[in-house]
């Protein structure tokens, strides 16, 4: 009951959204194939990304809310306006989704140290992660799909080819590791 309310609400706040799934993650953070198996029903959400699904999406509210059987709780939201505003927020967000990349890019700054010859194999995500792991910060592949907008297999491409040309190495054997400099 709770995977098909909880696909149902996400399905009907990105109706006229061609991405909706990056969307989900842009807005929220969270992993384009983790809202990619709420939107299809395959999974419910855990407490916490109901949680945070719910402060971004006025109908993810309301069917916490309903499922907790509090509507009491949702009545009084839209009685407050805050239903009113969280609905303006995201209109804000759809029309920035919308606009020609130009428009909405963040500048990336790329410092890496790295000879000529591997530099020239490899392509700007490739050059960003490696100097972020060089500047020691603690980098992931997820890094890669939050700064650079891309799909998570194209970021597990471009990790597995600074693997494969031993610039990095993998810390913490596990699903969620981190990379540092080889």
């Amino acid at each position: 009951m709770i995977v098909k309310r909880i696909s149902a609400a996400l399905r009907y706040e990105h109706a006229a959204i061609t991405a909706a799934i990056k969307q989900i993650g842009k807005i929220t953070g969270i992993e384009d194939n983790t809202a990619s198996r709420w939107y299809a029903g395959k999974y419910a959400p855990k407490s916490r990304h109901l949680l945070m699904l719910s402060a971004h999406f006025p109908q993810m509210l309301q069917a916490v809310c309903e499922l907790m059987v509090m509507s009491a709780v949702w009545q009084e939201a839209v009685r407050m306006g805050v239903v009113e505003m969280m609905r303006g927020r995201l209109d804000e967000k759809y029309k920035n989704w919308k606009k020609p990349s130009s428009e909405v890019d963040n500048f990336v700054h790329i410092r890496v140290r790295v000879d000529a010859r591997k530099a020239g194999q490899l392509n700007q995500r490739q050059l960003w992660f490696l100097g972020e792991v060089q500047h020691g910060r603690k980098m992931y592949a997820r890094d890669l799909v939050r700064t650079w907008h891309v799909h998570a297999k194209t970021a597990g491409r471009d990790v597995k080819g600074l693997l494969k040309a031993e610039l990095i190495r993998p810390v913490n054997r596990c699903r969620a590791c981190w990379y540092e400099e080889s």
